[in-house]
């Protein structure tokens, strides 16, 4: 995909300035993305309704040194160098570990390497406005900014599908965290002014519009977590222990995509009741995607919400991946009038709550749900309407 929206300044100025004399080979935007509902079943090869949204990365990119990249985070002001022959040892070129940062770079190198598929070294600074650890897949418009960028420098062709797998592959086998695929997908996929659509499994994709009567706001916390060493994994492990109970007397049984509550329900002598809870809440919401299909078809942005405000009950418990503060803006955006319902984005216990909201309460809303929050928590949040906005693709 190419882009004919605006260029930001700063991102050219902090190349110049990390890169002396250089221009970009390649500039590169990709969207963050917002989860409206389907929480925790994308790594159960569940569907899922996202939205891009219009906070971005942006990337600038020359050619570099054949095995060196060079990577400067304007926002972070932090810059560090790596060579493309010692990708394994995640460390940069002196031996010391890479930032976390850097880390989402190397790992789509490493990714693109596995495939047999050629990368040279690079030279390139970036930045954005998607705030990071806050459910808005900051890492996943890292991860494709890359993947776009050397796919437009290098001379091999991979479908979007494929970018996509190689940004899944960089934080799963690389960072070793346990996500799913639909944040990449999303960021590559989205399209202005309608709601993504993906089946995990399948990866069956399609696009439905979102009403003009409603509009998508995001309530953030200010509150932050890490995938490592949160509880994360160890939901998505019971989950897996489910799956892997049931599947020992039914080998149809791979995902709990293929498990019904019913079914579900005559194992849960055999299982913890963590276990149990959380898959239930995994085959739940399931359902809750595929009646939020409907719904969106018919416009019912009141249907809608309810199903966000259920996904919300059932993500804190029974999936037990909320946390007080996503409590308190959780209640202080449902409480408000115009709001059609509300979750939380991401992977929980902090980050960003997401409201489906009356176009004409927008501003009330924002207003009066930041006030009740810092009430509620005694912080003060962030909250912002975010458009639906186009995938990933090179800037001309």
């Amino acid at each position: 995909m190419t882009l004919s929206t605006g260029l930001p300044r700063p991102l050219l100025s902090a190349f110049q300035r990390a890169y002396p004399g250089h221009t970009p080979d390649v500039v590169v935007r990709a969207p963050g993305r917002v989860n409206l509902l389907g929480g925790h079943v994308d790594i159960q090869e569940g569907p899922v309704i996202n939205i891009g949204i219009d906070r971005e990365v942006w990337l600038a990119a020359a050619y570099g040194s054949a095995d060196l990249v060079q990577l400067h985070a304007a926002d972070l002001d932090a810059s560090v160098a790596l060579s493309l022959k010692r990708l394994d040892t995640r460390t940069d070129v002196v031996g010391q570990e890479l930032p976390r940062w850097a880390k989402y770079p190397a790992g789509v190198a490493w990714a693109l390497q596995r495939r047999g598929l050629k990368v040279n070294g690079i030279d390139a600074a970036f930045l954005g406005n998607v705030a990071m650890r806050a459910g808005l897949s900051s890492s996943a418009a890292v991860e494709m900014a890359f993947a776009i960028a050397w796919h437009a420098l290098e001379s091999w062709r991979l479908e979007l599908g494929d970018l996509a797998r190689v940004g899944y592959e960089a934080e799963r086998e690389y960072m070793g965290l346990g996500t799913g695929i639909q944040d990449q997908f999303t960021c590559l996929h989205a399209q202005s002014g309608h709601v993504f659509y993906l089946d995990c499994r399948s990866l069956e994709n399609h696009h439905l519009v979102l009403p003009s009567s409603a509009q998508v706001v995001v309530c953030d916390t200010k509150t932050r977590r890490e995938l490592v060493g949160s509880s994360y994994n160890e939901r998505a492990q019971d989950c897996h222990h489910t799956v892997h109970t049931i599947s020992l007397m039914d080998r149809h049984v791979t995902k709990l995509r293929d498990v019904t509550l019913e079914r579900l329900q005559d194992f849960e002598a055999l299982l913890t009741e963590n276990q149990f809870r959380r898959s239930r809440h995994v085959i739940t919401e399931i359902a809750r995607v595929q009646q939020g299909v409907e719904v969106l078809e018919h416009g019912d942005m009141a249907a809608f919400g309810a199903l966000m405000n259920q996904s919300y009950w059932s993500a804190r418990d029974d999936y037990g991946s909320s946390s007080d503060t996503l409590d308190s803006m959780w209640r202080a955006a449902s409480e408000h009038s115009g709001c059609y319902g509300a979750r939380y984005s991401g992977g929980g216990e902090a980050g960003a709550v997401v409201a489906l909201v009356d176009t004409n309460a927008v501003d009330d809303f924002i207003t009066r749900t930041g006030t009740r929050y810092q009430a509620l928590s005694g912080r003060t949040g962030d909250l912002f309407v975010v458009d639906p906005a186009d995938g990933a693709g090179v800037f001309v």
